[in-house]
């Protein structure tokens, strides 16, 4: 287990390397559609955290029946402090990290249209939409012309997120469960 990344049960958003860019391609497009763009995918990791601290409280409490009040919080004081110190270290980098993606995709989305970074910000404030649409909206902007995205083929396929690293796949239950509940979509 790494010292600075022990909190984390899923593999990170993966970057595509350069040699498997087509060329002739727009690179920001191609790393549009990979995914590396998208949300942080930490902010929903974290309901996953809670789903296991309760399944180890029942576990408790099946195998000691009698425990309450004082003895069983002085039995999951462990698992409560490395519940909040995961979720805190889980927050911090998720803000982080959706704060630099930001500001690395409005960056990028100017140098790509020569738009002026005021102008794709408001636009990505207002935009209701998917990245890739964005990335289509910024070069109508660019160009002048309205471009219709069904037209539009994919040229890379996403990466699969929310895969749980192999030590942690006893709670791949336990994450089935918080996507049905929470009607995460695009998740399976």
């Amino acid at each position: 287990m790494r010292q600075f990344t022990w909190w984390r049960r899923f593999h990170t958003t993966r970057v595509l390397p350069k040699r498997y860019l087509y060329k002739g391609a727009s690179e920001l497009l191609q790393r549009i559609e990979f995914g590396e763009y998208e949300y942080n995918h930490l902010g929903r990791e974290i309901y996953l955290e809670d789903k296991i601290y309760q399944f180890k409280l029942n576990n408790v409490l099946e195998e000691s029946p009698w425990l309450q009040g004082e003895s069983l919080d002085e039995r999951m004081e462990y698992e409560r402090k490395q519940l909040n110190k995961r979720k805190a270290l889980i927050l911090k980098n998720n803000l982080e990290a959706e704060q630099k993606l930001l500001i690395k995709l409005k960056n990028d989305l100017a140098a790509e249209f020569n738009l002026e970074r005021d102008l794709v910000e408001s636009t990505m404030e207002t935009f209701d939409g998917t990245t890739r649409e964005l990335y289509f909206k910024c070069m109508s902007i660019s160009t002048g012309q309205e471009i219709n995205l069904n037209k539009r083929q994919r040229i890379i396929q996403p990466q699969p997120m929310h895969i749980l690293k192999p030590k942690e796949q006893k709670y791949y239950p336990l994450w089935k469960e918080v996507v049905k509940e929470r009607k995460f979509q695009h998740e399976y």
